[in-house]
């Protein structure tokens, strides 16, 4: 039953003129991810984590194959910001929440150095919940750290992979 149901969207949305994105592309096959450049000090360190969450992201989430100088496509990263603030703790002053702000621009060049995408000034601001006592908040901090690193990085690269797949489909 859920395979003819699967069936029948898939038949009803190809006759509507909707398409699968992906691309075959032969024109962009790796991306460079060049090293984050930060303000900072502290935007440089989580310059380099928000790279590491690019990367982990353009193999898991893209049939980019990053590469660390050279690409068919280049991606260039500004972290300009990076900030966090407790936002609850409990009646022993234990952190529960904590809020991450980070402001970056993403840009993305041929090889001919034509920029085919870009995301200025990009603000991203969200909570976490921290569920561990006092002595473990630094560790915790850091998972979550890397837990927003993952949400912005998945975010940069489906909008690079759309933003190929629309590229590639106005060439035809």
């Amino acid at each position: 039953m859920m395979k003819t149901l699967l069936l029948l969207t898939a038949a009803s949305l190809t006759a509507c003129g909707y398409k699968m994105v992906g691309w075959d592309s032969r024109a962009y096959e790796t991306m460079a991810i060049r090293p984050v450049r930060g303000s900072d000090a502290e935007t440089r360190r989580m310059g380099v984590r928000l790279r590491d969450a690019l990367i982990e992201s353009c193999l898991a989430g893209s049939a980019l194959r990053p590469t660390e100088t050279e690409g068919s496509l280049i991606l260039e990263t500004n972290l300009y910001e990076y900030k966090e603030d407790v936002v609850a703790t409990d009646l022993d002053g234990r952190t529960l929440r904590i809020q991450f702000s980070m402001l970056a621009t993403f840009m993305v060049r041929d090889a001919a150095g034509k920029v085919v995408w870009s995301l200025d000034n990009y603000r991203y601001s969200d909570q976490y919940n921290l569920a561990t006592g006092r002595d473990a908040y630094r560790d915790e901090a850091v998972f979550i750290q890397d837990e927003a690193l993952d949400d912005i990085a998945d975010l940069v690269i489906a909008n690079i992979t759309l933003a190929i797949a629309e590229l590639e489909t106005d060439d035809e």
